[in-house]
């Protein structure tokens, strides 16, 4: 996703990226994708099971990241600009192509609603809220139990539903306010201490038997809760027993995110430039897949070797939408406005020269 990590040294030039974050954006996004395609699978447990998996902890991931990445953001003209050119604008883009995907290829009603967001498009109304709050959770003490308390009490009294993504944004607060508050160095010491055997073995074995355990309680584990949808309307546990979940919920995926980032490569490998190409796959990967939703969900013969392909065919769709070609063919209609800006400074270069 789009990040504000534009850090300068001494000479003023940028640093170097670092290839472990982006080969956590790519690992990250490859399984948005993936679990997209497995959303709709019904009768396989295969399918259901990685799906539960999936994300118990990978969106928490990746608002922690986007939070890291983000921490620098100062509320300034330009900055301020910025969010609605890289993030608002696209969010309004792609609502629109999915409403007329709806209307065309699912035959529904065309309905252009800007304040509910459509399918994956939340994250961007998210990342946006999340980003103005910066400069409050930098300013109030104890920041990170405040955004506990608001994840928690969001779900009471029937929560929030998810107009303007305001659910999701009060529920993932705590994932950004964290990386917000997380340092380069403490980033370095964790890379340190995990590199290490004795944390990587142990951190690989608690993945895989999380992936157990989602597999075997894939029936009694409501997939709203891993969502972080705030309304809690439609069931009938009490306001106690809602903010209890919600808190083993965050604990639970905190535990599984931190393993997952233990194992993250720390070196730089065949995808990590597509590192730097997370809003595409995020945004073109909506599109794409949107439509082809019904379909998967209405075709009965998923057993597992079908879905190995499937979750195959997921990763090949991520590496292909963060290409090079792909994104020079969508930058238009991925980042619209700064293309143009861009195409504008290069003619007048251009004429100049």
């Amino acid at each position: 996703m789009t990040e504000e990590s534009s850090a300068r040294g001494a000479n003023g030039r940028a640093k170097a990226r670092d290839p472990y974050l982006d080969n956590a954006k790519v690992l990250l996004i490859v399984l948005v994708v993936v679990g997209h395609l497995l959303e709709r699978i019904a009768y396989s447990g295969v399918a259901d099971g990685l799906y539960t998996w999936i994300y118990s902890f990978h969106m928490p991931a990746f608002v922690f990241v986007s939070g890291y990445l983000s921490r620098r953001f100062e509320p300034t003209m330009s900055r301020s600009r910025s969010l609605i050119t890289s993030l608002l604008v696209p969010y309004l883009v792609f609502q629109v192509v999915l409403s007329l995907e709806d209307w065309l290829l699912r035959g529904n009603h065309l309905v252009l609603d800007p304040f509910v967001p459509r399918f994956a498009l939340w994250y961007l109304l998210a990342l946006f809220a999340w980003r103005l709050l910066i400069p409050v959770l930098r300013s109030i003490p104890h920041p990170l139990l405040w955004s506990v308390v608001a994840s928690v009490v969001s779900v009471v009294y029937g929560g929030l539903d998810q107009e303007l993504s305001l659910a999701r944004i009060l529920s993932f607060l705590p994932y950004f306010t964290l990386g917000v508050l997380t340092t380069p160095e403490r980033i370095e010491a964790f890379k340190d201490a995990t590199a290490r055997l004795r944390v990587r073995v142990p951190a690989v074995l608690l993945l895989v038997a999380s992936l157990v355990v989602a597999y075997l309680l894939r029936d009694d584990i409501p997939r709203r809760w891993l969502y972080m949808y705030g309304q809690t309307d439609e069931v009938t546990f009490t306001n106690l027993e809602n903010m209890v979940i919600r808190l083993a919920v965050l604990a639970m995926a905190t535990v599984a995110m931190a393993c997952f980032l233990a194992v993250v490569p720390r070196r730089r490998t065949f995808f990590t430039p597509l590192g730097n190409a997370t809003l595409y796959v995020y945004l073109l990967q909506a599109a794409v897949i949107y439509p082809l939703q019904p379909l998967i969900g209405e075709w009965g013969g998923w057993t597992a070797p079908m879905v190995a392909v499937l979750v195959a065919g997921g990763v090949a769709l991520a590496l292909l939408l963060g290409s090079r070609p792909v994104q020079k063919l969508t930058a238009w209609v991925v980042d619209p406005v700064n293309t143009a800006a861009r195409r504008r400074s290069g003619a007048a270069a251009g004429a100049a020269g």
